[in-house]
């Protein structure tokens, strides 16, 4: 009763409403976010990364698609992911798929994957793989491009290997539930902190804001879309519930999926990791092909959908 009493003062009020949506939006992430954790940490305690030195599947085109797929269905976050592009160039592996799986790992794994699919649906999900791999081919050509006219680039002596996994002789079993319990924590105070945000924002911002600046009908929404994602992107599971709901106010999905796309690979974290493992050169050309890629992804996806 007392706390029946307690939620009747928060009835009809700006609060009460932001707290039902937060709930609402939490049990629609639930089954995503905890499939999605399953898969991830499960890789993430199974997947050595000497298992990419070994392959003689590093050539030509079917190199650069083999390390884009590897890059959508890798458990590293950014910040992990470039540091361990630099090592496997300074390991001997080529570096045109290297930058494949660089530009495709922090685009999509599997938790956003399902927490996409769990909120969006097949379009949306399959819509931010299908980008992603694009984004890792495009970044396989741009190195290939880069090795024939500046080999140079690529000089990453001064990068530590990362060790494969330094408790291999601790059970499987506990590395997985460590792996899991470990994103699972980082993931959920992001997804907490969207979803406060986004309950927010549906109860306090005016739907016909949302619809000028990134709706359907106005050409100039895809590239706020993309401008958007570069300050608002915080974590991946965090950002679903605010597209969500701003979805569901207005916003395009081509503008939906230009956040997504530009949203991990400009984060300020993302570049300034770049930065000190890559060089300034090739952080920029990473930004510029960034946006444009989102747009263009954007663009076709608004046609398409």
């Amino acid at each position: 009763m007392v706390l029946a009493d307690f939620w009747t003062l928060f009835q009809d009020t700006h609060t009460g409403r932001i707290l039902l949506e937060m709930k609402t939006l939490f049990v629609s992430l639930l089954p995503g976010l905890v499939s999605g954790l399953l898969a991830s940490s499960f890789l993430a305690a199974r997947w050595p990364l000497s298992t990419l030195k070994q392959g003689a599947f590093f050539q030509g085109p079917w190199g650069i698609l083999f390390m884009s797929l590897a890059g959508i269905v890798s458990p590293f976050c950014s910040y992990l992911a470039i540091p361990i592009a630099a090592a496997l160039i300074q390991g001997g592996v080529p570096p045109v798929p290297v930058f494949a799986f660089l530009f495709a790992s922090p685009l999509m794994n599997p938790t956003l994957f399902g927490m996409t699919l769990s909120v969006f649906g097949w379009p949306m999900a399959l819509a931010r793989t299908v980008a992603a791999v694009g984004f890792g081919m495009l970044g396989g050509g741009v190195a290939a491009w880069y090795q024939r006219n500046n080999p140079a680039v690529f000089d990453f002596s001064g990068i530590a290997v990362i060790p494969d996994h330094p408790d291999e002789d601790v059970p499987f079993i506990h590395r997985w539930r460590r792996s899991f319990f470990h994103m699972g924590g980082f993931v959920l105070k992001f997804v907490l902190l969207g979803i406060g945000i986004a309950a927010v924002i549906k109860e306090l911002l005016p739907m016909e804001w949302v619809e000028r600046v990134v709706g359907r009908q106005y050409g100039y929404g895809i590239l706020a879309g993309s401008l958007l994602g570069i300050p608002l992107y915080a974590c991946g599971g965090g950002t679903i519930p605010f597209i969500q709901v701003m979805m569901n106010l207005g916003m395009s999905p081509g503008a939906a999926l230009a956040f997504f796309l530009s949203g991990p690979a400009t984060k300020v974290q993302t570049l300034a990791a770049m930065q000190l493992a890559m060089g300034t050169r090739i952080t920029v050309v990473y930004f510029l092909l960034s946006i444009a890629w989102s747009l263009l992804a954007g663009w076709i996806y608004q046609w398409w959908a």
